[in-house]
Formats: structure tokens, sequence, C-alpha cells
């Protein structure tokens, strides 16, 4: 495991020139975004017939969630949607083990998101909490981490709908079922399409992952270092938002914070600009399509569902992209519920912005060790610290 971990830093597994997606054995810590106008690390081709088998589960939710008026409003398909994440780059069967794992922590995060958005100090230490134990994550292994993000992204969901204490039980019931949809879909694929894939392993090692979670237990280590700095920043975010009184869109603070932020300075930066451009092109793609077919379920249904499965799709491909298909479809979900894109696109621009400044600024006043130096030598990264190489 430890050669592995450490073979997928920074490159192409080679499992990506068989057509796989960037790490099938879950072992990668660390995935670059593509520069923009390129492609990378995984084929397009196998990645988006990936995103459109995962995006499935939401198509099928959305379709009877807006198709029905249903009470549940979108929760069950943005339920399937975070449980999507975990384990995307794995054969069906180790994703649908992750998927299952999951769904009831992301139930468990929207709710504690309800019961926490009813008071400004508390709901900014449970993000700062939770966002920090995601950011730790990433100690173990990159899809740990995305698990990690799903989770943080659920709660972060439930504070920013400013819902009554009682939609809590409801939300943990609808969004752990929509990640159990997802889990159960990816079993199917198995037992249909993907026994070939039996043996393919999950990536979770209990025993290995104790020992990195211990051994990146000091600030000489950049996860430890990163779970610090992404808990204050996404705490951050959601102070300020509710600080400004944003509170019908300033979410999108804590959710910039959260897509850009990587445990390397270069990775984050690299992200602030290809998410600020995904922002804008999403922005201008779903107010496009919500002001041109107004109540039409049937167009914001199938839009909808292909946003998922280009989120999927291009998350491994090009991150700009992959940006502008997520903020299409939490723009064009929000719309459903009643919230006009264009009246609410320079608040989302300038949450973006904002968010971006948080990002920066966190790395700003804490670096990682030697990191400000390299930057103004140009200097390679320096091998990892004893407890990183522990890890790896």
């Amino acid at each position: 495991m430890a050669k592995a971990s450490q073979d997928s830093l920074g490159k192409v597994p080679a499992d990506h020139t068989s057509g796989g997606l960037y790490n099938a054995s879950g072992l990668a810590r660390r995935l670059r975004a593509s520069p923009l106008f390129a492609i990378g690390p995984s084929a397009p081709g196998p990645a988006l017939r990936r995103g459109a088998l995962i995006a499935v589960p939401i198509g099928l939710a959305l379709s009877f969630e807006l198709g029905f008026d249903a009470p549940t409003k979108g929760a069950i398909a943005t339920g399937a949607l975070l449980a999507g994440f975990p384990g995307l780059d794995a054969p069906a069967r180790p994703r649908a083990a992750w998927q299952a794992a999951t769904a009831p922590l992301i139930g468990v995060a929207a709710a504690l998101g309800i019961l926490s958005s009813q008071s400004a100090p508390l709901a900014v230490l449970a993000m700062g909490l939770v966002g920090a134990a995601a950011g730790y994550c990433f100690s173990v292994s990159l899809r740990l981490a995305i698990a990690g993000l799903s989770i943080s992204l659920a709660l972060m969901i439930g504070q920013g709908l400013f819902l009554a204490p009682a939609d809590a039980w409801p939300a943990l019931l609808y969004a752990t079922a929509g990640g159990l949809l997802q889990a159960l879909w990816s079993w199917l694929v198995w037992r249909a399409v993907d026994r070939a894939a039996e043996e393919e392993a999950s990536g979770w090692d209990a025993h290995a992952a104790l020992v990195a979670l211990r051994s990146n237990l000091t600030l000489r280590s950049s996860s430890a270092r990163h779970a610090i700095r992404f808990g204050l920043a996404l705490a951050a975010g959601v102070g300020l938002y509710r600080l400004l009184g944003l509170e019908e869109h300033g979410f999108w603070i804590p959710l910039t914070i959260l897509f850009v932020m990587r445990p390397e300075r270069d990775e984050t930066c690299r992200r602030l600009a290809l998410r600020a451009l995904g922002t804008v092109l999403g922005l201008t793609v779903a107010t496009v399509i919500a002001e041109a077919f107004p109540g039409n379920d049937l167009v914001v249904v199938a839009v909808l569902t292909a946003s998922a499965a280009l989120t999927f799709g291009l998350l491994t491909v090009q991150y700009a992209l992959f940006t502008a298909a997520i903020t299409t479809y939490v723009v064009l979900l929000a719309d459903t519920l009643g919230e006009g894109p264009f009246e609410a696109a320079g608040q989302r621009l300038a949450g973006t912005a904002l968010g971006i400044l948080i990002a920066f600024a966190a790395f700003l006043l804490w670096p990682n060790p030697g990191e400000g130096r390299r930057a103004r030598s140009g200097s390679p990264e320096p091998s990892p610290s004893p407890p990183e190489a522990a890890a790896r």
C-alpha cells in the first residue's frame, strides 16, 4: 500500500493509460486540477461515461420529486448527488460500499446543519469542526477525503437553508435515502454488468488508516496543518455570511472554500482561478436556461440530470468545467424552489469572490513549512516530512 500511495502523488497512475479513472485503487492522496484549456488526469471518455452512470439515481429522484411536486423538494436527489462523490473513481462494487458507508453520515450532517443554523456561533463551530475532520482525511487517502468533503457539504447545505428545527429529522431521512439509492444503483450495476471487477480493492485498510491518522498528528504534517487551516477558513466563511446577513445566498462563501482549498498552496491557487471562471460560466448557463424555460419541469429535470452527470464526469478531467456543471445544478435546483437565478446572480458572484479571498488569505497567513521560500525561489517541493512519509 505504501508504494502505491507514494507513486500516486502528483502523477497519473498506470491505470489511466488503460482507460480507467485516475486511481481505481483509492490510494492517491493528491489530485491536481488541470490547467485551463488542458485535460487530465483522467481520460474524458471513461470519466464521462462513469459520470453519466452515477447520475442515473439523481435523475430518477428528480423526476419523482419535481414531477409529482413531492414534499422532499429535491432533498433525495441532493443526497444522491453528495453520495455520488465517494468512490467516484472505483468500479461499481467498491463504489457501492463507499456510498453505503457515507450515506448515513450525509444524512446526519444535513440534520446537524439545520439544527446548528439556529445559532450563528453554533453554526460556525459545527462547520469548523466538521471541516477540520474532513481536511484531516487527506492524511489517509483522496477517496476518504472526498467522503469527508461530501459530508461537510451536506452540513453546509443544511445550514444554508435556514429551516426550522423540526425539519432536521426529515432531512436526515431524505438525505440518507438519496445516498442509499445511489449505493443500491451501484450494487445493481455491479451485479448486472460489472462482475469482472469483483476482486477490485476498496482502497480501505483500517490499520493503514489508523497509522496515517496517528503519524500526521503534528504541525510538521501538511495534512494536519491543512485540517486546521481548512476548518478555520470554513468557519470564517460561515461567520462572515452570517455577520453580513447574506442568509439566502451566503453559503456560496464556504462552498467556494470547500471546493478550492487543498493541502498544497500551488494546487489551491490553481483551483482559485478555475473556480472563478467556472462559477461565472455556470451562473450564465443556469440563468439563461431558467429564464428561457420557466416552470418547465421536464426541461429542468433533464438539465439537472445532465449537470450532475457532467459534475461527476468532469471532476478529474477539467476543474473549471466541473465547477460550471455543479454551479448550474445548484442554481437551477434553487430556482425550482422559488429563488430567482437572475436576481441572485450578483450575490453568488460576491460570495464566490469572498470565498476565494478567504482561501487565499488562509495560505498567506499560515503556509506550509517552507512553502513561502519555495514560491520565491522557484525550487521544487521537498520530500515529505517523516510523519507523512510513514503514512504513505
